[in-house]
């Protein structure tokens, strides 16, 4: 190999290293630990090999005895070629040491974060115990929480723990890593600490280890009062939602226990698996697929929360769940977390209890925020940002990018089983209406499968094939040529098609963002009614595949297209196309590197082109909090939609909202 070839490799690599970075680095984010600087990784890495690869220069052969000039070439030619493969291999490792360094370095999760978006609340007092933190939220629940029906996950991880979630000290409370604001996900194993488990291992690529905390106890309420957890008993719930949420876990053959110092009693539970796991983290750490309620709840049935109990900071309450009106949680007293504050040690949680307030009106829910009714609320609309922070100038915020607003269409069956006809939907949408409309402009025009919260996997739309950056342009003419050649012509009243539209009936930014859509629909002639429902009925029709169209709002992350696999039952597109189908296995095959990476954005733009949801301007949202909620920067998620387990490290200035409100 040429020294001038493997100085073209050398910069090739170095060139690609900063291209991989360069999307992380245009946007300002939140404070985060120093990371290397990648170019000079790449750069250190290619000067490494070259310096190699001029030492590794043969040096003239002696021409042995009774040899012809033909061999003495044979030979050199080969030592060449030796040389040459080890250069070459030299530079190879060379490069996937860079590379790795570069995907260390580079944040799995940035949220965008402006400076006139965050305010941090003073804490002005020492830890301290006692009080109840007052949310408010849009939606009723109902009362069926259970991981085989995909009820309420986010209701279950009050009290029933991960093994693993993301290490507070490590967020905008502590260290400052990250934000914990990526709605779904916190980001990496890098950031996570022991819950349920206290150590964890991955031996190799199909054995995933979690040794259980020694001690932990179920709580102590109806139905467990306080036994001690039995690993024999994670494991047959383990199994028992792997078999029940097939294919979401077709990657998994089985979950053991296992005993790992001999004393005759399983400590450690053990998933087993037919092919590496990439998403490891989210799939068996913190995700919300497999965690365990106690063999008493799944006995009395999951119907309702005071049947439910676990390991986690809150426990249900007895009567505290009323339809319409609020779910209430109090603190498990024994739970086993401890926190550190200026070298003290604290029992955790510090706050006596939760309770969510149902409020269905965005008015009222901001009504309550104002007169301290509430402790905190998110995504708070960009039309009343002014007025929030006017009237309230000490609440703390943060204005994280929102979960992207997306129509689904069924792609198994008309009439969006026509490619023409999904394309058509798409191009029939002034997206610009949307974000003037709904965020005063301030949006992000597309967010999923990846948004520009997570950098290393998202493609903007200007470098999206052809195909998808068109049918993003507000053509409504092209879309009734492709309605016409589809089969669908305009009839006598000016109609292609009548559907309906299953949506939630009680988010307002949700409602508001269909009726736009519907009348640029009628423009072309498709004729779409609202079929409005409340979340519990969404949950169980997507289960069970029972609408033609539907809105559904989902959140960006590495593994988001992991549920549109073929028979998955979040596969809200009803997507089966073999060649996508293989894309996404390459995914699930591929390590945590740049070739995992590769294959992301790889699967993420094949996806696109099949248009399976018309995707319309993703916003930010504001969240809000009092100033007497201490030790609080606005962190959202500890866990894969674990909204909860935040507030055990949260204490309350008593006083202050004593004097504000008149409640302590």
């Amino acid at each position: 190999m040429s020294k001038l070839r493997l100085v073209v490799v050398a910069v090739s690599l170095t060139v690609a290293l900063v291209a991989l970075m360069a999307c992380a680095s245009d946007t300002p984010a939140a404070p985060a630990a120093p990371t290397p600087d990648v170019a000079a990784i790449a750069a250190q890495a290619a000067q490494q090999a070259v310096q190699q690869a001029q030492a590794a220069q043969p040096a003239p052969a002696a021409q042995p005895a009774g040899a012809t000039s033909e061999d003495v070439a044979k030979a050199v030619q080969e030592a060449l070629k030796a040389q040459e493969a080890q250069i070459a291999k030299s530079v190879e490792e060379a490069a996937m040491k860079a590379a790795e360094a570069a995907v260390e370095a580079a944040p799995v999760a940035m949220t965008q974060l402006r400076p006139e978006d965050v305010k941090v609340v003073e804490t002005r007092t020492g830890p301290s115990y006692g009080g109840q933190i007052r949310l408010a939220t849009a939606s009723d629940p109902g009362s069926k929480w259970d991981m085989c029906e995909f009820k309420n996950q986010h209701m279950l991880t009050y009290s029933v723990e991960n093994f693993l979630f993301g290490d507070y000290n490590k967020g905008p409370s502590g260290s400052g890593e990250t934000t914990y604001l990526p709605v779904l996900g916190f980001g990496t194993d890098k950031l996570a600490t022991g819950a349920l488990a206290d150590t964890w291992e991955v031996p190799d690529p199909l054995t995933y280890s979690f040794h259980v905390r020694p001690g932990v106890r179920w709580q102590d309420k109806h139905p467990t009062f306080g036994r001690a957890v039995e690993v024999d008993e994670l494991v047959a719930e383990m199994n028992r939602i792997k078999d029940c949420r097939w294919p979401r876990h077709d990657f998994l053959d089985e979950v053991t226990g296992d005993d790992t110092d001999g004393d005759g009693v399983n400590d450690t539970v053990t998933y087993h698996t037919n092919k590496p796991v990439s998403f490891w983290g989210y799939e068996f750490a913190w995700g919300p697929y497999l965690i365990a309620a106690p063999p008493e709840t799944i006995e009395l049935g999951t119907d309702d929360p005071w049947n439910q109990s676990g390991t986690g900071p809150w426990m249900t309450v007895e009567g505290g769940y009323v339809a319409g009106s609020k779910t209430e949680f109090e603190k498990n007293p024994d739970w086993w977390a401890t926190y550190n504050y200026e070298g003290s040690e604290y029992a955790l949680p510090f706050i006596d209890g939760i309770v969510e307030i149902i409020i269905p009106q965005e008015a009222a829910r901001l009504a309550a925020l104002r007169t301290g009714k509430i402790d905190k609320l998110r995504d708070v609309r960009t039309s009343d940002w002014a007025s929030i922070e006017e009237s309230n100038p000490d609440l703390g915020k943060v204005k994280p990018l929102q979960g992207a607003h997306m129509f689904w269409m069924p792609m198994n069956k008309p009439p969006f089983d026509d490619l023409q006809v999904r394309r058509a939907m798409n191009m029939a949408l002034d997206r610009q209406v949307f974000s003037d409309n709904l965020y005063e402009g301030d949006s992000v025009l597309f967010a999923f499968p990846s948004s520009p919260e997570w950098p290393l996997h998202y493609v903007p739309l200007d470098q999206q094939p052809e195909s998808v950056q068109e049918y993003f342009e507000y053509n409504p003419m092209k879309a009734g040529e492709l309605l016409d050649a589809a089969g669908y012509p305009l009839d006598a009243d000016g109609t292609r098609f009548e559907i309906e539209l299953m949506i939630r009936n009680t988010i307002e930014l949700e409602l508001e963002s269909a009726q736009i859509a519907v009348d640029f629909w009628d423009d072309i002639g498709v004729k779409v009614t609202l079929d409005l429902v409340d979340s519990p009925v969404i949950q169980s029709r997507l289960f069970e595949k029972q609408y033609d169209f539907m809105f559904n709002a989902l959140v960006a992350r590495p593994n988001a297209l992991n549920d549109f696999r073929a028979g998955h039952q979040w596969n809200r597109a009803n997507l089966n196309d073999p060649e996508w189908h293989a894309m996404w296995e390459d995914v699930l095959a591929a390590t945590e590197s740049d070739e995992q990476i590769a294959r992301i954005k790889a699967a993420n733009v094949g996806f696109l082109e099949l248009a399976p949801v018309i995707q319309v301007p993703a916003g930010f949202g504001g969240d809000y909090w009092q100033p007497w909620v201490q030790n609080h920067n606005g962190e959202r998620i500890l866990a894969f939609v674990d909204f909860s387990t935040k507030w055990a490290y949260v204490w309350l200035d008593r006083d202050m909202r004593e004097s504000r409100t008149g409640f302590r």
